[in-house]
């Protein structure tokens, strides 16, 4: 099944063109190679299965397939399957490189940001227009000139003091203390999350993170090579047993979302964060805790951030600037023990020697206005969130879901089926979806579909009425009873 479900996720392009069924999956998957979606010697799944999975005939595929064996694009053997042909003496990619194009070809977060296609309505990305607080910053830096950016040399790796200094008092009033000199500027969160894992994570070692998780996340330890262990329960929900269980193998890292968690939108109370902390402290297990999503609260305020349970545990803090002001900035960070982010100030040396000083610059007026514009962001969402749940009660009344307490993100449950295969049919109807297995490192929460809380009310209402065209024509295979149906 993972051979089918990751193999579907390239052809995100299918069916939106002219001409017969067959050549369009034939364009399809020769686009997919042309990109290294789909790289040489990738075995390619069998037509039965294929046409099972896109909702199509048998036929269609057999005549894809004939054609792009005909170009050369493919070549298959009896008794031995389909594959991508191996172009003469092409170098094989690496590991790496396998492992970063599995990682696209899973993330339909990721390959949105690269791939538009046409009118086609995105449930996808979690990315808010910005508020006018950042226009106005960058013509205050603008006007200051280059006198606002440092000692003049542009390179500062650690990032723009008087950022870090900023980043230290906002991360005080949350309830966590922090000097500047526990501060490492990133170019975003997603960076921040790289950079550790990069640097803690070998090649075969374990992580554990939650079931689900952040895709991106997911993403960046699978690339690096991390044997993921999972915890099943999102913030709210963890079983602290099983953790206790999981460390005791001693892992090279804990990676958790504990404030408005990605996807859920739960809120780890203060009880778990503190035996986490008390965890971390007594094992000596790093963990990180992304924060990215912190300041997009719903309703009531969260507890101070995990790090701030054990003064002596190696936790790294991770927050961003984009989910509340504009993901264009760019600007993230991380908050640990000097010694760790003295080591990863190194690390990241190595790769940008020092984030944009510009939008840094920005950053430390911004975060003057953080409080005020964490207020225009829950009355926004929270409005996108009641305009969202009325429009799904209306075109798919059967899917369930729980209130998030704060985030970008409704975590939705459909009576029976699998997302992949409706994501599947609703990119048909103009409409791309980020099926729940996506979230999950197991390729668990086949049943849910993560929608976010950001389009404007137009696009909205027409992206759910066509997912509500999607869910009618879609009909779910029944579940295997251990028995085979010979057709």
């Amino acid at each position: 099944m993972d051979l089918i479900a990751n193999f579907t996720a390239t052809l995100a392009t299918f069916a939106r063109g002219d001409g017969p069924l067959y050549q369009q999956l034939a364009q399809a998957i020769t686009r997919a190679v042309e990109r290294s979606d789909v790289l040489p010697g990738t075995r390619l799944p069998p037509e039965r299965a294929l046409a099972d999975a896109l909702k199509l005939s048998r036929t269609t595929v057999v005549q894809a397939y004939a054609r792009l064996r005909e170009a050369g694009t493919i070549e298959s053997r009896h008794g031995s399957g389909t594959w991508v042909r191996r172009a003469g003496k092409t170098a094989w990619p690496s590991p790496q490189e396998h492992e970063v194009s599995s990682a696209f070809r899973r993330n339909v977060v990721f390959r949105s940001l690269i791939e538009r296609s046409g009118d086609t309505i995105g449930f996808v990305s979690a990315q808010l227009p910005p508020l006018p607080e950042v226009n106005a910053a960058a013509k205050e830096v603008a006007r200051q000139g280059t006198g606002s950016l440092g000692d003049g040399e542009g390179y500062i790796p650690m990032g723009l003091p008087a950022l870090r200094q900023a980043v230290a008092v906002h991360l005080g009033q949350t309830g966590l203390p922090t000097r500047a000199e526990q501060v490492l500027i990133t170019s975003g969160a997603q960076q921040a999350i790289s950079l550790v894992a990069g640097l803690l994570v070998a090649r075969g070692e374990s992580v554990i993170t939650e079931d689900p998780t952040y895709i991106g996340a997911i993403d960046v330890l699978i690339s690096a090579g991390a044997r993921v262990l999972t915890l099943p329960g999102a913030a709210d929900g963890i079983d602290l047993d099983r953790l206790r269980a999981l460390l005791a193998v001693r892992p090279r890292l804990l990676y958790v979302v504990p404030t408005f968690h990605n996807p859920t939108g739960a809120l780890m109370p203060d009880h778990t964060r503190r035996e986490i902390a008390r965890m971390s402290e007594e094992l000596q297990v790093p963990v990180i805790e992304d924060n990215t999503l912190a300041g997009i609260s719903l309703g009531r305020s969260p507890p101070p951030p995990i790090a701030a349970f054990a003064k002596n545990a190696p936790i790294l803090t991770i927050g961003s600037l984009s989910k509340v002001f504009w993901a264009g900035l760019r600007v993230g960070f991380i908050r640990g023990p000097e010694t760790w982010i003295a080591r990863l100030g190194r690390f990241k040396a190595l790769s940008d020697l020092g984030s944009p000083l510009f939008t840094q610059a920005m950053a430390v007026l911004l975060l003057e206005h953080m409080p005020a514009a964490e207020m225009e962001r829950r009355r926004e969402v929270n409005a996108k969130l009641a305009l969202l749940t009325r429009l799904l009660a209306k075109h798919v009344p059967t899917w369930t879901w729980n209130k998030p307490a704060g985030g970008l993100l409704l975590w939705a449950r459909m009576p029976a089926g699998n997302a992949d295969e409706l994501a599947q049919i609703a990119q048909r109807h103009g409409v791309t979806l980020v099926p729940g297995s996506a979230n999950s490192p197991d390729h668990r929460f086949a049943d849910c579909v993560r929608l976010p809380l950001v389009a404007d009310a137009a696009t909205m209402k027409e992206g759910i009425a066509r997912l509500g065209r999607a869910c009618r024509e879609y009909q779910p295979r029944p579940r295997a009873t251990g028995f085979e149906v010979i057709v």
